[in-house]
């Protein structure tokens, strides 16, 4: 027993990081993470949890990829963070972010309505996030589908207590844990199975009220599995989908943060050229500077299209992944606006669709009839006292047509730009009234924007969406062939989304650890608030 506890102290060393105290090799293995996007930091921080030598590669010059805020004026623009799944203790995805951050920090504000819809004729329909007010809203509002509303609440009612989140990733996990995993999920599979082939735009057709039928049709993204959208519903119910204040850039930095504690190093303005094959094992990558860094594994948590068919050329592509990538569809590109407003909107709903009094032209396949608003009233780490932050996401699947007008007529570029935010200010003008006389600060991104900035492939905002095809099921954190390499982030986890891209994360790095024969560890943080209060959660 002494000789074995002798060649262990011979291998490892005990090191304490602030108050954590790691387990570390002394020839730790090293691992170089492309992206510092919420799946990069994510990998980073759990792989220093275990040990490992850990250097991430950012293109940009902060971390957090889209999940991110930025300054215009005296307002803060957030582009990500809606709701944040998990945010309630109880929920198993509360239990991953307390993983890595200290959840009990931060303040969630959980709304009283998800959304609001309305006609342009005088009628709205609420979308309560409680389950008994969201049942009484749409039957007084649409009473001839009083027979499928029930059985539609019925079918959300019974996903409020799935919480199941398998420990290990699939690809590591033994049959019995396979076994228990698919036992627990057993309960749900009827609700699953009837549910899982309609995307929204076609369950909507159930119901006969046209405002109904937007509603349900915009529960999450039309194309999108109806069966996410009741899983939101389920989780806004159970109050653990609430807004954390301060926005998105700022929920980022906890974990980028806690990554620094850890000892992870990040190299900031560095874009990923090549990853360096030998043997048909990645070693390592090659910046577009030419240098090159050498590494025991790669784990690549950008773009998917560029790692598999720029950075490795697509030899590591084989037919079915080829096909995904040609047939699957992804989430779309955006033009974003956002609007800084010297008015407090605070009577309105946080999330407001209602018909345009005119169609607003985006690009040649794009025409906006509904618009879509984010008012952020519920932070006011975003506006000044008496302001109030506006934003909304026109999507567009026309990249191709914002790109070329940006590379051979900028000008045209611009006065476009300009066109569709005055175009847009005179909607809500309409809508809100006064909001024209107010507007202090604008901004438009488009589809080359986001391109610039996330790398991401058409410009896409999340990756891929979760339709009825494509189901639960995700894509393999490995490539066929290839050794020491593994990808993590929204181009695996089908869906797009933090808590997804989270999970995919811990799953590479529990497989990381299963291939060098270690445990997988978690060091949590500690769980105090800033303040030494419990978590606190406001309704709003």
């Amino acid at each position: 027993m002494t000789s074995v506890i002798i060649r262990l102290l011979q291998v490892i060393e005990i090191c304490t990081i602030g108050t954590q105290t790691i387990v570390m090799h002394k020839n730790p293995r090293k691992v170089v993470v492309i992206g510092g996007g919420m799946a990069g930091l994510s990998a980073g921080t759990y792989l220093r949890m275990n040990g490992y030598d850990t250097t991430i590669y950012e293109m940009n010059a902060t971390p957090g990829g889209l999940c991110t805020t930025w300054d215009r004026g005296h307002y803060k623009v957030d582009l990500c963070i809606h709701w944040l799944v998990g945010s309630g203790p109880g929920s198993s995805f509360y239990n991953r972010w307390s993983e890595l951050i200290n959840m009990s920090a931060l303040t969630f504000v959980d709304p009283e309505e998800f959304f609001r819809v309305e006609d342009g004729k005088g009628n709205h329909i609420k979308v309560y996030t409680n389950l008994d007010r969201l049942e009484k809203e749409f039957i007084t509002k649409a009473p001839e589908d009083q027979k499928e509303i029930m059985v539609f609440i019925d079918a959300v009612r019974k996903l409020t207590s799935f919480d199941q989140l398998p420990d290990k990733a699939g690809e590591v996990a033994n049959i019995w844990e396979k076994m228990k995993a698919a036992w627990k999920i057993l309960p749900y599979m009827g609700t699953f199975g009837k549910y899982i082939r309609y995307s929204c735009r076609w369950y909507s057709k159930k119901f006969r009220n046209p405002l109904l039928r937007k509603t349900i049709e915009n529960l999450f993204e039309p194309d999108m599995s109806v069966i996410f959208g009741m899983i939101t519903l389920a989780w806004f119910h159970n109050k653990t989908a609430g807004y954390p204040i301060g926005g998105s850039l700022n929920f980022a930095m906890k974990v980028y943060s806690r990554y620094n504690e850890l000892g992870g190093r990040i190299e900031f303005e560095k874009r990923v050229q090549k990853i360096l094959v030998e043997n048909h094992r990645a070693v390592g990558i090659q910046l577009s500077s030419g240098e090159q860094i050498r590494a025991d594994y790669v784990v690549s948590a950008a773009d998917g299209y560029a790692t598999i068919f720029e950075m490795l050329n697509g030899l590591y592509a084989d037919d079915p992944l080829r096909k995904f990538y040609l047939k699957a569809k992804t989430f779309p590109s955006l033009v974003f606006a956002a609007i800084g407003v010297k008015k407090d909107l605070g009577d309105q709903p946080r999330i407001l669709r209602f018909p345009a009094h005119r169609p607003l032209y985006i690009d040649p396949q794009t025409t906006i009839d509904d618009a879509n608003l984010y008012i952020h009233h519920q932070d006011p780490t975003l506006a000044p006292k008496g302001c109030t932050l506006i934003t909304a996401m026109m999507e567009t699947y026309n990249v191709d047509y914002w790109i070329n007008l940006y590379k051979n007529n900028h000008a045209q570029y611009e006065l476009e730009k300009k066109r569709i935010m005055d175009e847009f200010i005179d909607i809500l003008d309409k809508r809100l009234g006064g909001i024209k006389d107010h507007v202090e600060m604008t901004d438009l991104s488009t589809p080359v924007t986001f391109r610039n900035f996330s790398g991401n492939w058409k410009g896409s905002f999340e990756g891929w969406l979760m339709t009825p095809e494509t189901g639960f099921r995700n894509l393999p954190h490995r490539l066929p062939g290839l050794d020491n390499f593994f990808m993590c982030g929204q181009w695996v986890a089908i869906g797009g989304g933090l808590p997804g891209v989270m999970n995919s994360a811990r799953e590479t790095a529990q497989i990381i650890c299963h291939e060098d024969h270690m445990p997988f560890r978690i060091i949590r943080p500690e769980e105090k608030s800033e303040n030494g209060q419990q978590p606190m959660a406001i309704a709003s």
